[in-house]
Parts: C-alpha cells; sequence; structure tokens
C-alpha cells in the first residue's frame, strides 16, 4: 500500500474511531433539536479539522480542502497537491441514525486524484485505492463483477430532489425505469458508498445524481481502480462535478445507456 494512502487511512481510521466514542456519549433520545442540531456540526466539522491536522503534520507543503470548513493552505504549498477531506457523508443518514455514511480522504496531484480512502466508522469497512494500483476493501484486493444481464444485476441509485424542475422528473423516470429492468434495486443513501459497492461487487451497478467533487473524486478513483467504468448517463466518459453518474462493467454498463437512452 502507498504511504499517501497509508497516511490517510490512518487518519481517518483515527476519525472513525473519535466519532463512534461521541455517538456513545450523546443521547439522541434525551437531546432538543437544537442539541441534536449542535452534535451534528460539531461531529462535521470538529472531524474534518482532525483529519486534516494530522495529514498536515505528516505533509506541510500540501494544501488541503475540507467540504465543511475551505481551503487550508501555508507559504510552504508546492500549489501542485491538494487534500479533500469530507468527514461525513451523508449527513441525512448520520442525523437521522442510519449507519451508511463515510470519512472521505482523496489527494490529488495537479487536480487529479491519486490515492483515495473511504472509511464506514459503524461497519469497519475500509475501502482504499491509488491510481495503477488497484483498490481494496479492508487490505485485500477488490474487483468489480462480472454479471453481463441487466435482469440479474442489483443496481445501486439516489433519489433526486423533491423539485418539480424538468430534469429531476427526468431522473425520475430513469430509476423507474431501472426498476423495471434491473433484477432489483437498493438505495443506500450515501453516493460515495453506493460507488465504492459497486467496485467490490456487493451492488453490480449505480445510477447516482449530484454526486459532488469530494464524493466523485474518492469514490470514482476506487471504482475505476476495481475495474469498473463510469460514465454520465448518455455515455460519455467524461464526468465532472456535480455530475449524473453511471457506474458498473463494461457489459452491464452498454445495457444500462441502451435502456435509459
Amino acid at each position: 500500500m502507498q504511504p499517501l494512502v497509508n497516511l490517510a487511512l490512518r487518519a481517518a481510521r483515527n476519525a472513525a474511531q473519535d466519532l463512534v466514542s461521541r455517538l456513545d456519549r450523546f443521547d439522541p433520545y434525551q437531546s432538543t433539536a437544537q442539541e441534536k442540531a449542535k452534535f451534528i456540526a460539531d461531529c462535521s466539522i470538529g472531524l474534518e479539522k482532525g483529519i486534516i491536522f494530522e495529514l498536515m503534520k505528516s505533509c506541510p507543503q500540501h494544501d488541503f480542502y475540507g467540504r465543511e470548513t475551505g481551503l487550508h493552505t501555508s507559504e510552504s504549498s508546492d500549489k501542485k497537491t491538494l487534500w479533500q477531506v469530507a468527514a461525513i457523508d451523508d449527513l441525512n443518514n448520520f442525523r437521522i441514525g442510519l449507519p451508511n455514511y463515510a470519512i472521505m480522504v482523496t489527494c490529488l496531484v495537479n487536480g487529479r486524484p491519486e490515492h483515495a480512502v473511504l472509511v464506514n466508522p459503524m461497519s469497519g469497512d475500509e475501502f482504499s485505492a491509488s491510481r495503477g494500483r488497484g483498490a481494496h476493501l479492508n487490505n485485500r484486493r477488490i474487483r468489480c463483477g462480472g454479471e453481463t444481464q441487466l435482469a440479474n444485476a442489483v443496481i445501486g441509485f439516489n433519489m433526486p430532489n423533491r423539485s418539480d424542475s424538468e430534469r429531476a422528473y427526468e431522473l425520475r423516470q430513469n430509476i423507474n425505469t431501472i426498476m423495471n429492468e434491473a433484477g432489483d434495486i437498493r438505495s443506500i443513501g450515501t453516493n460515495a458508498l453506493t460507488l465504492a459497492y459497486v467496485a467490490a461487487d456487493r451492488l453490480q451497478g449505480a445510477m447516482l445524481s449530484d454526486m459532488d467533487e469530494f464524493s466523485l473524486n474518492a469514490a470514482s478513483l476506487i471504482a475505476g481502480e476495481s475495474g469498473c467504468l463510469i460514465s454520465n448517463l448518455n455515455g460519455e466518459p467524461k464526468v465532472t462535478a456535480p455530475a449524473d453518474i453511471i457506474a458498473t462493467n463494461p457489459r452491464l454498463l452498454k445495457q444500462m445507456i441502451k435502456v435509459l437512452g
């Protein structure tokens, strides 16, 4: 495993232990709405700062960008290496107590993700990848599945926002189309973990909307290194955040694009 992945994994693992400890001490049933909101903010911001501080000690020449805390830089910055950190993805799951969320750490060099780590504090799953060196789950190499029939595949998805816009309507229609063609569908609420599950063949594909740059950079590197292909809903391979994507193995990707077309 690459040194920078080990560094990111250690920082994410420490944050995961901190989060579990915070959850053990917090009683949501005896807390007011204001106390719950403060707890969520303290966790998301505090853990993010902790990860960045730990990374900074080892990489003072790098820049750091947190989803909650913004850009952190120094005079010694090399201006080419940027770490992206998001302490809790998905906050909605965290807010209601569903144990599907991840700590994400990604190292970008000249704007391209080179190393990525996703840690689920509740399950202990640790996904990691380095460009050109494959993807791993709990130190074991993972590959995306080889399912060739959409009718046999379980497809992960997320629901678009509740707006009445034409785009939201089209995304919902796409979900209905996949629902009718796939073996089954699942929504776990977090784009990052959904894509990581495709990489590990827990899901055979995914159709996700509004992936921000933190989720897209981290999870797409893990998925790509596992052998997944990622495209937009029209089959074009170049995607930029905020992104609507399809991710699966090459043969299923063609089928999904055809079905959606």
